[in-house]
């Protein structure tokens, strides 16, 4: 057993902190996910790529 422990109280705040950054990832990826379907069409890589399959 270690003589000096972290106290509870830095730890919740850890984890409060590694929660909040991890709901803004998500809305982050969310709002990322959005945008790809939106601008699909002119993803230009891939109707190159797709141009490059039919040959």
């Amino acid at each position: 057993m270690p003589k000096h422990t972290k106290k509870r109280s830095t730890i919740k705040r850890k984890h409060r902190r590694m929660k909040q950054h991890a709901e803004v990832n998500k809305a982050k990826a969310q709002d990322n996910k959005q945008l790809a379907k939106e601008y699909e069409p002119y993803n230009i890589n891939k109707r190159a790529f797709e141009a490059f399959k039919e040959d």
